[in-house]
Order: structure tokens, then sequence, then C-alpha cells
């Protein structure tokens, strides 16, 4: 008798422990979409000229999803439904997205209640420069914007990016600013890798963004980000920028 009670201990404690496994197993997030894609990566990432991304001297906003789609891809971003049509991309009127641009996609910006919060997907191609910007403080508006001026971070998740702002200068020689945005003010540099969180030097300084070579996927998380409140370094990046504020 004692030696079937020991059995029957054994077998409910192996049940018991595999009915939690299988609890586990179980996404957790209600309602969560099950159709994500998380396709092969390709053994290389594609590639292609500048030209590749305009047609008749325009810029070819497919094209460009396109090559984001291919990124996300090749670092096995997941690629849930509608995430090519919700991608924002921009070259931000310089004409040269291979080496000036930048494609997002927004998570969550909420200005609902006491506080305020963003989370949103970057995606920068190889050797593209997100172009050197700042957050000024703007009034509030009819809409109700807060006139908090942004704070912000970013979270590595694929690829890596050199992320620069306020400080010494240090920028590494593959850090090249390309010709089509101009001088930079801000030139110190932290190179940053999966894992990596890098802070905003402080509220209202400048920084931008340059991602090696095999392109980076960043998350960046924020309080509420009011496209008004943006100011571009690059004159006609800025004039490009703010043209689409509604």
């Amino acid at each position: 008798m004692k030696e079937k009670s020991e059995i029957s201990r054994r077998n409910l404690l192996g049940m018991a422990v595999c009915g939690m496994t299988a609890f586990l197993a179980v996404p957790s997030v209600l309602g969560a979409d099950t159709s994500v894609s998380v396709p092969k990566p390709p053994v290389a990432l594609p590639q292609y000229p500048n030209e590749h991304y305009y047609h008749n001297g325009k810029f070819d906003e497919n094209k460009a999803r396109d090559a984001i789609i291919e990124l996300a891809g090749f670092h096995g971003y997941p690629i849930t439904p509608g995430l090519r049509e919700k991608l924002w991309v921009s070259d931000y009127g310089l004409g040269r997205f291979t080496e000036v641009g930048l494609a997002a996609i927004g998570i969550v910006n909420n200005l609902d209640g006491e506080y305020s919060y963003m989370m949103q997907d970057l995606f920068i191609l190889p050797n593209q420069m997100l172009p050197e910007h700042w957050h000024v403080d703007v009034p509030e508006t009819e809409k109700k914007t807060r006139g908090t001026q942004k704070d912000e971070g970013w979270y590595v998740r694929w690829g890596r990016s050199y992320i620069i702002g306020e400080g010494d200068k240090n920028l590494p020689a593959q850090v090249a600013v390309p010709k089509s945005h101009g001088p930079v003010t801000v030139e110190h540099c932290t190179a940053a890798d999966p894992g990596t969180f890098v802070k905003l030097a402080r509220r209202g300084s400048r920084h931008w963004q340059f991602a090696g070579s095999e392109g980076v996927i960043l998350t960046e998380v924020a309080n509420y980000h009011d496209n008004a409140s943006v100011r571009h370094t690059n004159k006609t990046a800025n004039d490009h920028f703010l043209a689409g504020v509604e």
C-alpha cells in the first residue's frame, strides 16, 4: 500500500507539472493575432542603388516599404498582418533614400490620463542616416497636445545603430555623414547592439542615428510624440517634414 501511495503521489506531481507546462505554453495576451509570419532570413540582405527608390524623380514609397520588409525578414522581425501598409517611410525630401531616410511603425501614442507615453519601432537600412533633429516645446493646441518636450530612448533589437548626441566628439570612421544631409552639430557616438538601451542626453538636445552594415531595428520609447514639435538641422528635411504635419 505504501508503494502504491508513493507511485500515486509521483504520478500526480508529474501530471501537475505537465499541466502547468501546457498552460504556460498558451499565449498570455488575449486576442493575440496568431497569423504572425516570421520568414526564413535570406542569406544576404538585398541592397539597391538609390535610383531604385525613385520613379520620374519622385520617391517611390512602395519600393521603400518592400526594402524594409526585406530588412525585417533578414533579421527575423515578425511580419504582422498589414505591417507593410502601415509603415511610414520618408526620404525627407532629400532624394537620397539610401543615404538619409527612415521607416517607422507606431505601436502606441497615448495622451489620455495624467501621464502620456509612446512606443514605436524604427527601421534604418544599411549605412543609412536618420537625420539630425530635436524636439521643441509646442504650446497646447485645439487638439490638446501637451506642450512638453519629447524625452526618449532607444532599445536595439536587431543589427547595430550608431546613436549620436551631445558629448565629446568620437565618431568612428564607419559613420560618415552624407553630403546630402550636410553638417551636423553633435558628434558623440554610442555604438549600440541588440539588448542595448541608449537614452537621449537631455530634453531638447539634437540627435541622429547611423545604421551598421546590416541595418538596424530599434524600439523607441518616449512620452507623447507630436510631429509639430520636430525640428531638423537640414532645412530641406525640416521643411519637407513639417509640410506633412496635419
